[in-house]
């Protein structure tokens, strides 16, 4: 039996061997295009180059392969508007393979001349549909006398069928198409002769996949109402809000090929519901806090209509809170929301140490793309000791915030800028006579000073008032106090502002300034030198006579795809030597602004 297995071995390695032996390598060059996306092209649609790893038996098999490629070859030229290309090809013996030169004649690119769209039994009328924007070349995505590219050709017939989808023709199908080449002039003609079907309006609604989501909750995200001409856009948006609540992992809308007799398109709704409740579990250091950790428990689909409770603990050396939150969508209107937290807390830090409860409402709305703006109110009970001025203070308060965003990204701008505002009326419960109002105004600007934004100046400043009472009748966490990751790096956690015996007394105005030049060096590291100014005073308004603190510092970052995670350390030029450390580091997601 062992001498039988060795036979069929050795006769299986007797006629295997010349067929390795006999199989010749060889290497493929592409000469004489300069194009770089025609010739990125070639190399996908070569066999020559996909069969590499299966090379042929002989030089006969070589020529065969050389000669089934070259016709593709011209078509993907032909793809690139190369219409009077030539190949050829050369086959060359080095040491131990072969190398094909693949010689590329390629002639001029032709440009497109026009491009026009048809309708009509006969495909005689231009396209001017009632109701629908003029389908010009322009509105296609397509350039007069640029290169007539098959790629952008189709993606204008494709175009043509989403703007008649858009204006009530979702059924609308392209049933012809023209390419005319001129040898002559270098030139294409293209048209396309659409059939844009009957006017469509949306039928009624079929959901299918909700297992825990109530369909009146999917039905207040629908952008649009039954009987309404058809228009693909409120399909996009509607699918943009529902994924928007975190509720779905997936959302898809289709509809039939044909009208329902009251002359409506059904629509279907299919949707894949993620997960609603969450735990998440952290650990951090932080130069202020010390050693701590962090707990959180989420359900994001109370009762069925996308609610949200959340319970959060923080704890570590220097501080601990607890947070409940109950958010509801759509408070009685779309896309505003209700918010209400409860809140218990306790800082021990160097200014202070203060044991805080707070219950608070609040009402949030998007006033466009760019706009938010809120309004609430809420109690805070506050107890400070350890401090220049210690008490025990209950106040009611109407907090007012309003944001225009016209920056390009929230964890990394590189462009634009932001106007925040926010101001919070204050009324004491215990005291009639005592009331004050706290105000800031922040504003962020982002240039770019190459046109790849790898090297950008980011400016904010920021301005904050507080008017009313005293100085002494506010709570010490009420007042500014510079001194952390927003406001003056570099400086001891709150400490900036007027001292007494080395320990701070809060200040009624004050302004921080910072710049900061953000180097993106390699794809996903960059360097970030800074410079931030303050001044902290008594008055109401602040001063610019007064005295300023400055700090100048470094920060790396590195670009996840999720943002930039940043590390800055920042030294305080003015440092109070019984206060301040000699640096102090920042580590968090995000630019600083």
């Amino acid at each position: 039996m062992a001498k039988k297995r060795f036979t069929v071995f050795s006769l299986a390695f007797f006629f295997l061997t010349p067929t390795f032996a006999s199989a010749i390598s060889y290497d493929v060059r592409f000469i004489g295009l300069s194009d770089t996306a025609a010739l990125q092209s070639l190399v996908d649609t070569s066999q020559l180059v996909s069969l590499q790893h299966r090379p042929p038996a002989s030089i006969n098999g070589l020529r065969y392969r050389i000669a089934a490629d070259i016709p593709n070859l011209i078509k993907a030229l032909h793809a690139h508007a190369y219409y009077n290309a030539s190949i050829t090809s050369e086959i060359e013996t080095l040491d131990h393979e072969f190398r094909v030169d693949i010689i590329i004649t390629p002639g001029e690119q032709f440009k497109l001349k026009s491009y026009e769209v048809y309708h009509g039994k006969n495909c005689e009328l231009l396209a001017t549909i009632a109701g629908c924007c003029p389908l010009s070349e322009e509105q296609l995505g397509l350039q007069i006398d640029s290169p007539a590219l098959s790629r952008e050709i189709i993606n204008a017939e494709l175009k043509v069928l989403s703007e008649l989808a858009r204006c009530g023709y979702p059924l609308a199908q392209v049933e012809k198409r023209k390419v005319e080449v001129d040898m002559a002039d270098f030139s294409v003609n293209a048209a396309c002769c659409v059939k844009e079907g009957p006017l469509s309006s949306f039928g009624p609604l079929s959901l299918f996949g909700i297992k825990e989501i109530r369909p009146d909750f999917i039905e207040q995200k629908i952008s649009w109402k039954e009987g309404e001409i058809y228009d693909s856009d409120l399909i996009t948006e509607t699918q943009k809000r529902l994924l928007k609540t975190e509720l779905f992992s997936s959302v898809m809308i289709s509809h039939g090929d044909e009208l329902d007799e009251k002359g409506a398109l059904p629509i279907k709704m299919r949707v894949t519901e993620a997960k609603h409740k969450k735990i998440n579990l952290g650990a951090f250091y932080g130069t202020v806090d010390g050693f701590g950790g962090t707990i959180s428990w989420t359900h994001r689909n109370l009762r069925g209509m996308g609610e949200i409770l959340s319970l959060k603990a923080d704890i570590s050396q220097k501080y601990y809170a607890g947070l409940m939150t109950y958010k509801k969508p759509d408070f009685l209107e779309f896309d505003q929301t209700y918010r209400a937290l409860g809140e218990i807390s306790q800082e021990k830090i160097f200014p202070y140490t203060s044991f805080m409860y707070r219950f608070a409402n609040y009402i949030e709305r998007p006033i466009g793309p760019k706009k938010n703006i809120s309004l609430g109110l809420k109690i805070d009970h506050i107890d400070v000791t350890r401090s220049a001025s210690n008490g025990t203070y209950f106040l009611i308060g109407l907090p007012l915030f309003a944001k225009y965003d016209h920056s390009n990204d929230a964890l990394n701008p590189t462009q634009g800028y932001s106007i925040t505002y926010s101001a919070t009326p204050y009324q004491s419960l215990q005291t009639s006579n005592v009331h004050f109002v706290k105000q800031r105004l922040t504003l962020t600007g982002y240039i770019p000073l190459t046109p790849s934004e790898r090297w950008v100046l980011a400016m904010r400043l920021q301005c904050g008032s507080i008017a009313g009472t005293k100085r002494e009748n506010i709570p010490l966490p009420k007042l500014f106090l510079g001194g952390s990751e927003d406001e003056l790096r570099g400086y001891r956690y709150k400490s900036v502002s007027p001292t007494i015996g080395h320990k701070p007394l809060g200040g009624r105005s004050a302004i921080f300034s910072t710049v900061e030049l953000r180097i993106r060096m390699m794809k996903n590291v960059g360097v970030v030198p800074f410079m931030d100014f303050g001044t902290v005073t008594f008055h109401e308004l602040p001063k610019l006579d007064a005295k300023w603190f400055k700090s100048v510092g470094v920060g790396v970052r590195y670009f996840a795809f999720f943002g930039p995670l940043r590390l800055d350390i920042a030294f305080p030029l003015d440092r109070r030597e019984e206060i301040d450390h000699k640096f102090e580091f920042y580590a968090s997601i995000g630019q600083a602004f």
